[in-house]
């Protein structure tokens, strides 16, 4: 059997869940059967592809819109047996088009939030909806990462062979290659959250909690546009000595294993990475309700691990009983709180397997 040639589109390398399991893809991957090759709408970002620099097509262009006719060039001249995406904005275009394409490639969907909150608060929400709902069942294969997410498209009307449930891998050697912690300094329970710095993710709702908390400081890792509205918040509340953002560091996990907990404050979510990663570092995670893709892996943590909470109130009182971790003075890396997890390897194996069905 001749190798597949499968092309994955990314819009850039952004240091989030979507692009790290996608790069996790292409890594993992059996290069016998497949040949990878990497689009990129622009390569703005601080992740690193592990392929050759020759797999990669760089279309050096800010907005999807305006690369849209580059990169249907781009896939016509590498003939794709497969294309893996895994952003509606970038899937649904290519799904529109395909039948005037001169070859019939496969189209593998990854979704990777919530289809409806995400898509309603999109640019073009309207549009994308109406795409999405008309578009998305004519995908080869959709790929969901937690049962939330799968229930919630079949009962869209996806049919359910069309649909694929594999949960983020996550790679617990690598993650748990710590040289050294990063903790604020001083007494007290310490804090850390990290993500964009957009409405999604929820940092507006839970730096208000800590007003009338003693003796805790939260640090925010990652980049994005509400920034300033963010340090506005902070300065109106008079926080400054109880939040700190960071910005995007490549030593997150540093972060992540000397705090005392990490907090995920998102409004919605799929199956987010940094959960996974943090409980690998042995870091117990606070959360939301709302993240119904965490529902998934309370089976796979021990009891007051992972804390789900209804609102913000709860969040609050659960703060004030939290105690601080026991080696603050002295860190050492914790021990592993995840008892099952997917690894790298497996979902590509799974991701691989259902391509090779799809072309028999």
């Amino acid at each position: 059997m001749k190798k597949i040639t499968i092309l994955i589109i990314l819009p850039s390398l952004a240091g989030g869940g979507a692009e790290k399991v996608t790069l996790s893809l292409i890594e993992n991957l059996d290069k016998n059967d497949f040949n990878c090759l990497l689009t990129l709408i622009n390569s703005k970002g601080p992740l690193e592809p592990k392929i050759n620099n020759k797999q990669i097509f760089d279309l050096g262009i800010q907005r999807f819109r305006f690369a849209f006719p580059v990169l249907i060039k781009n896939i016509i001249a590498i003939k794709p047996d497969v294309i893996f995406s895994t952003f509606p904005h970038i899937t649904l275009p290519i799904l529109l088009i395909r039948k005037l394409l001169p070859i019939r490639p496969i189209i593998i969907s990854r979704e990777p939030n919530m289809v409806n909150l995400s898509l309603k608060y999109s640019s073009f929400s309207f549009i994308l909806k109406n795409l999405h709902k008309l578009l998305l069942p004519t995908a080869d294969k959709v790929i969901v990462n937690s049962s939330a997410m799968y229930n919630d498209l079949n009962k869209k009307g996806l049919d359910k062979n069309k649909l694929l449930l594999v949960h983020n891998p996550v790679d617990d050697l690598k993650i748990r290659k710590i040289n050294n912690f990063i903790r604020h300094p001083g007494e007290g329970l310490r804090l850390i959250s990290m993500g964009r710095l957009v409405y999604q993710k929820g940092f507006d709702r839970i730096i208000p909690i800590l007003k009338n908390l003693n003796n805790v400081h939260l640090t925010i890792l990652g980049d994005g546009p509400e920034y300033n509205n963010l340090i506005k918040l902070v300065k109106e509340l008079h926080l400054e000595s109880k939040v700190k953002f960071l910005g995007y560091s490549k030593n997150s996990n540093n972060y992540i294993a000397a705090a005392d907990y990490f907090i995920l404050p998102s409004r919605w979510e799929g199956f987010p990475n940094v959960v996974l990663e943090s409980l690998v570092l042995g870091t117990p995670v606070l959360s939301f309700k709302e993240v119904e893709g965490l529902f998934d892996i309370i089976p796979n943590v021990d009891k007051n691990k992972l804390y789900l909470c209804k609102n913000e109130n709860d969040m609050k009182y659960l703060l004030k009983k939290l105690p601080i971790r026991d080696d603050y003075k002295s860190l050492i890396l914790r021990k592993n709180l995840l008892k099952k997890y997917n690894t790298p390897l497996n979902y590509s194996k799974i991701i691989s397997k259902s391509i090779k069905e799809i072309l028999l």
